[in-house]
């Protein structure tokens, strides 16, 4: 737990001392951006065609039905006229024996379904952390905008004090230049912020597609959390049974793996190196109602089998590019496997990192606070110059800003270890949400 002076400062604006209404907190961003953002949806209806792939390989698998009919008028002369209809049916039915390739075009349909999953997890997974980083890049500007604002104000009064004392004899004119200097830079820095806010707004609302910046601030005393369990070649390993990105590419290496048996034993359109095998039944009546009355019933059964002796080294070319996309495949699943074992391990130990500074700058602000009022009271007896109060000034303001960012850091990349090792879901969000204020929310 940390308390610092200044974030308590701020959330204590924040809260307006009487309690402000919250609009919108993490939970009610994410659950917009689920419900509107336009990739999101998109990898769900992806997801819900792929799903259909699967019945339509098992098709190939399974009897195939057709009924053909048909009614034809027929006109005699000149011996005799006479006029009559024919008309009939036939009832066809295949039945697959043998199809290799038609198995194997089955296994991988399910092979892409299992993929396509993994992608739709991915895309949850994209849009947590779009929805964490931009609700909390807001959260960054506001803090920015605010230690801008302060130390606007600050050196505003700072220099309307030196003005004054430099009317009466107390203080140089050097002294005054040199306020107005950094009061001057000061509204540029708080300029500059105000517009950082607008953008991430503007960034925010693409996720969301609705506008949104009356969002619930960090509570003063978030907790910091190092990872558990506190090994990061135990986070490595979960990594490797759990992260997205490598089990969409070991599904890729299988569906390239059955796409050379695929190539190898063919299919009905595509021609391989074995026989398909085929069950044929039909059923039909044909009949008239001419004189002579000819009805004829017809009942067939038979297996066929096709197989391509020799296609032009069609077959064999099928089978090499096949062969080599799953070469491709597999050292793209050996890379993802690398990649993931240094992003975990990176993400563990920015954590870590992210901790020390956020407690470091704390204590920075804190003691940049007492030192910029020692070093005001030394300026006021003339022990120190006004170089020295500006430059306590910008340390302060500098330590501010980095501290700010710290913290924001830190929560990113909290979800981005939870990412890179599999585990990040809509709970996470729900867990961050308590660190958020609540307590005004909607009142």
């Amino acid at each position: 737990m940390i308390k610092p002076i200044a974030l308590a400062c701020i959330t204590t604006l924040c809260l307006g001392l009487t309690g402000q209404s919250y609009a919108t907190d993490l939970v009610d961003i994410y659950q917009q951006a689920a419900a509107h953002n336009a990739t999101y949806q998109s990898a769900i209806a992806t997801y819900q065609a792929a799903k259909y792939g699967v019945p339509i390989s098992r098709a190939n698998l399974l009897p195939a039905v057709a009924l053909t009919a048909n009614t034809t008028g027929n006109y005699k002369d000149p011996n005799s006229v006479e006029r009559y209809n024919t008309h009939g049916y036939t009832l066809t039915l295949v039945q697959p024996i043998f199809n290799f390739g038609a198995w194997k075009a089955y296994t991988q349909a399910e092979y892409t379904l299992k993929s396509a999953a993994v992608t739709l997890a991915q895309a949850q997974q994209t849009l947590i952390m779009d929805v964490a980083s931009a609700y909390f890049a807001v959260l960054e500007a506001q803090d920015q905008l605010r230690y801008a604002q302060e130390n606007e104000a600050s050196l505003k009064e700072q220099m309307n004090q030196t003005e004054q004392q430099y009317k009466v004899g107390l203080k140089a004119l050097t002294d005054v230049e040199s306020t107005r200097a950094s009061y001057e830079s000061a509204i540029a820095s708080t300029v500059a912020a105000d517009n950082d806010l607008h953008n991430a707004i503007e960034s925010l609302t693409v996720i969301t597609g609705e506008a949104e910046d009356n969002l619930a601030p960090l509570e003063s005393n978030f907790p910091l959390i190092k990872p558990q369990p506190a090994n990061s070649d135990t986070w490595v390993q979960f990594g490797l049974q759990h992260n997205l990105d490598l089990q969409a590419a070991e599904f890729n290496a299988e569906i390239q793996k059955l796409g050379i048996d695929i190539a190898k034993a063919g299919t009905t359109t595509t021609p391989g190196y074995l026989p398909i095998v085929s069950a044929t039944g039909t059923y039909g009546t044909a009949k008239d109602n001419s004189n002579t009355n000819g009805n004829v019933t017809t009942a067939t059964a038979s297996v066929g089998v096709t197989w391509n002796l020799f296609n032009s080294g069609e077959t064999y070319a099928t089978v090499k590019q096949a062969d080599y996309n799953y070469q491709a495949s597999a050292a793209t699943l050996e890379e993802t496997r690398r990649s993931t074992i240094s992003s975990v391990r990176q993400s563990y130990l920015n954590i870590l990192s992210d901790i020390s500074q956020v407690q470091a700058l704390n204590q920075a602000v804190i003691s940049g606070e007492s030192s910029l009022n020692a070093t005001r009271q030394a300026y006021l007896v003339g022990t120190r110059t006004i170089v020295d109060v500006l430059t306590q000034q910008s340390n302060l303001f500098q330590s501010q800003q980095q501290y700010a960012t710290a913290i924001y850091t830190y929560i990113n990349d909290s979800l981005s270890l939870k990412q890179n090792a599999g585990t990040l879901n809509q709970q996470d969000i729900v867990s961050i949400n308590q660190w958020l204020v609540h307590s005004s929310k909607k009142s």
